[in-house]
């Protein structure tokens, strides 16, 4: 029956997958799903949440704003322009 979906499930996303992609997939999905059955049974009540493993301390730097304004050079170059705008031709 998961193969029959996971053919679905490509269709509506316009993926042909021939016989040998689908029967890939089709093992690898069985899989995951073995494996999130095995999770379900794990008693995590008392397990403090956490956002990764490593993670000992923030990984932030200082918010300094950068003095370096690259739009005015842009402006310099541009073939055509409109005070601060750049003209483009028009496309429609």
């Amino acid at each position: 029956m998961l193969k029959e979906e996971l053919l679905v499930t490509a269709s509506l996303a316009m993926l042909e997958l021939d016989e040998t992609e689908a029967e890939k997939l089709n093992q690898a999905t069985t899989q995951m799903i073995e494996y999130f059955s095995l999770m379900e049974k794990l008693d995590v009540d008392n397990l403090p949440p956490t956002t990764h493993v490593f993670v000992k301390e923030n990984r932030t730097r200082e918010d300094v704003p950068a003095e370096i304004s690259i739009a005015d050079k842009l402006i310099e170059y541009a073939p055509e322009k409109d005070g601060r705008f750049i003209v483009v031709p028009n496309v429609l």
